[in-house]
């Protein structure tokens, strides 16, 4: 590992550090707050939880994602109409090519993200609908520099981000989620629809589409969730590839895991 790379990661690691930091002591006063302003009695049923925590892993040929984030619903449930706070961070690298001074030449690069929200979930029957606005901030660090992409650098901006989940009947259900940032106009959507198999299990059909200033791509695939009381878990995988600027592009195989918990 070279003496650059380390310094990096040296660096999203104190900030990974400080924003972990950050929540917790937002969690902590978030929760002693509800139980300074919430009565108790020895006969009120278990409540849901009102934290909820994640972590995922997106994988392709050319790239990587590591992430988490967290949610806290301070004055009520995770199920409940509400204000929500959300805080989210990430790292990864990805390559890529492109025609500089007349030859083909590669880049590679590293990038990190970190994303301070505050929202609110409102329920209309079958819908759940959660709306968030704040702040993002993006880094892209490109070696060699590539004096042509203008996705280098940090940059801040605000974000907005939109998630709907749809129950169609007992089984079938959909979502759409949403987000877009200034900061090097990123922008991310994805659409799915699954079908309850078995009472905790789903499979279904996924799209989606991201891009920034530089790049934009799509997907598409199949995925499989398996949902408790207080979390899941799924998996998803298909093909991916810049089909918005060249129907003969490459595709390439895509992966992602992700885990939520409630408590």
């Amino acid at each position: 590992m070279n003496f650059k790379l380390r310094q990096y990661l040296g660096e999203a690691t104190t900030v990974a550090l400080r924003f972990t930091l950050a929540c917790s002591r937002m969690v902590g006063v978030a929760g002693l707050l509800c139980q300074l302003c919430t009565p108790v009695r020895a006969d009120d049923p278990p409540q849901c939880g009102w934290r909820e925590v994640w972590a995922g892993a997106d994988v392709s040929s050319h790239n990587w994602l590591l992430y988490s984030g967290a949610t806290i619903a301070p004055n009520s449930d995770m199920f409940s109409d509400g204000l929500r706070l959300r805080a989210a961070t990430g790292y990864g690298q990805y390559r890529y090519s492109g025609v500089r001074g007349g030859a083909l030449q590669s880049f590679t690069a590293q990038t990190f993200f970190t994303d301070a929200l505050v929202g609110y979930l409102k329920r209309l029957g079958p819908l759940t609908a959660k709306a968030f606005v704040g702040v993002s901030a993006i880094r892209h660090d490109i070696s060699p520099i590539d004096p042509d992409n203008p996705v280098q650098g940090v940059e801040y901006g605000p974000k907005a981000v939109a998630e709907l989940w749809l129950n169609m009947g007992s089984n079938a259900w959909s979502s759409l989620d949403l987000n877009w940032t200034s900061a090097y106009e990123t922008y991310a959507g994805r659409v799915r629809t699954g079908y309850r198999v078995f009472e905790d299990v789903s499979i279904g059909l996924e799209t989606l589409v991201n891009g920034n200033e530089l790049d934009k791509d799509a997907r598409w695939g199949a995925f499989v969730r398996y949902a408790w009381e207080t979390g899941e878990i799924s998996l998803a995988g298909g093909i991916a590839g810049h089909f918005f600027d060249d129907a003969n592009a490459e595709t390439e195989p895509y992966a992602t895991i992700n885990w939520l918990m409630q408590y």
